[in-house]
């Protein structure tokens, strides 16, 4: 293998891009993703442990958290001989979900009309640079209602780009944030905002439930929050999955911190992990990453200037609407008053059309207990009541490979759910 890679370092530009596609290609060829079950404590301890074994080299798409909760993870063909005689030795049942990640892979941007929908910019999957090109795009052909702006650089220097979405102006008018792409292999969390800036630009003044949404409060939405771990998803097969950060960690040659365990608010509390080398790798401080200081800092100057309403972090996959708290199941001092506005948008998204149902409450509740989370970091320190983050389609059929022509239906019913979230708010 040394040899080949030698060799491979030496050829021009375009051939060595060549070789490595062929070589990526032929890297995941077999891989599989397995869901299993835990069943008890001692199975979700036994499946943890496979997270640090580097013999089985697994990518976790769920990681194992508590009994009952459903554990999927990539395995490469070898991997899977092994894992499945361990399974076999435990006892525990699996079943495969995605039985060819590559062939999706390579599917996954292809586009199909989708209920009479042409295929155009928003109906398929865009690398960081065509969504910065769209973003300034709309703000040319709306330059009144619309300005695009950077809350600052990420660790390999690229801009956080957000844009502001005005509509009628009104005394002591409040603002909405919602970011998408905090997690870089969620490829249909950026499709999603882009998609809902695009319905707020074209239908504001023309759709009533448009109009009233933008009249009601302004929008700033950030398409992706982790620019480097995004543009390094797009970057080959074999980098297709990655969710972190892209900044070395000291000591250790493993990359990247979770933005998503990062935030001041209870970090390193459960559900974060300490390893570097773990997905759910929480940093090594509060705010080590940049990205995520540059965006709450943006966020605590709206909220001293009492200027936000409400905040929005939108993942995928599992299909879930929730709140506060990550951390404890404790119920929040709002803990109704979200589920009541949780349980509108929800219905919304049941109701636009596909019948898709979303579970809601506090992640620590529905799914399990996560530390030092964007929306417990706005709820907890900025106080900043209507905080929520979204886990949209679909539930592992395709996982983090969900077709193209899944992203209008995904967007639409989630749009249908922020209108009637934000219809419901009481500012």
């Amino acid at each position: 293998m040394d040899t080949f890679l030698t060799k491979v370092f030496e050829m021009k530009p375009l051939v060595f891009q060549l070789v490595l596609l062929v070589f990526s290609s032929v890297v995941l060829a077999g891989e599989k993703v397995l869901r299993i079950i835990p069943r008890n404590d001692e199975d979700v301890e036994f499946l943890s442990s496979l997270q640090d074994d580097q013999d089985f080299d697994l990518d976790f798409w769920k990681a194992p958290h508590r009994p009952g909760l459903a554990v999927d993870v990539q395995v490469n063909e070898d991997a899977y001989k092994n894992i499945a005689v361990k399974l076999k030795e435990k006892s525990l049942e699996f079943q495969i979900i995605i039985m060819d990640v590559k062939k999706l892979m390579d599917e996954q941007n292809l586009v199909e009309s989708t209920r009479g929908i042409a295929s155009d910019f928003y109906s398929k999957y865009h690398p960081l640079n065509e969504i910065v090109r769209e973003l300034y795009n709309l703000q040319n052909q709306n330059p009144v209602m619309t300005e695009v702006f950077s809350v600052g650089k990420s660790y390999e220097g690229r801009e956080q780009l957000a844009i502001k979405l005005r509509g009628k102006e009104s005394p002591n008018k409040k603002t909405f944030f919602m970011n998408c792409g905090i997690h870089a292999r969620e490829w249909v969390s950026p499709a999603t905002c882009m998609y809902v800036i695009k319905q707020i630009v074209s239908k504001y003044g023309k759709d009533e439930s448009v109009t009233n949404l933008l009249d009601k409060m302004d929008f700033i939405i950030m398409p992706v929050l982790n620019v480097d771990g995004y543009v390094f998803s797009w970057s080959g097969p074999r980098n297709r999955m990655w969710r972190k950060t892209r900044k070395p960690n000291y000591g250790t040659s493993c990359i990247g911190t979770d933005p998503n365990r990062n935030w001041g608010h209870k970090w390193g509390a459960p559900g974060a992990s300490r390893n570097p080398c773990r997905d759910d790798y929480r940093g090594s401080r509060p705010f080590s990453e940049v990205e995520v200081r540059n965006v709450a800092s943006f966020l605590s100057l709206l909220s001293r200037q009492r200027q936000i309403a409400g905040y929005m972090d939108i993942h995928a996959y599992s299909q879930l609407w929730m709140t506060p708290w990550g951390y404890t199941k404790y119920p929040t001092r709002d803990h109704n008053e979200l589920m009541r506005v949780s349980k509108a948008a929800v219905t919304a998204i049941r109701q636009a059309g596909y019948g898709t149902y979303y579970k809601y409450g506090p992640s620590s509740v529905i799914i399990y207990k996560n530390s030092g989370g964007s929306k417990d970091y706005t709820y907890g320190v900025l106080k900043i009541k209507y905080s929520f983050a979204l886990e949209l389609r679909d539930r592992g059929k395709y996982g983090f490979l969900l077709p193209a022509n899944q992203i209008i239906p995904t967007a639409q019913e989630a749009f249908q759910g922020i209108k009637a979230m934000a219809k419901e708010m009481r500012l």
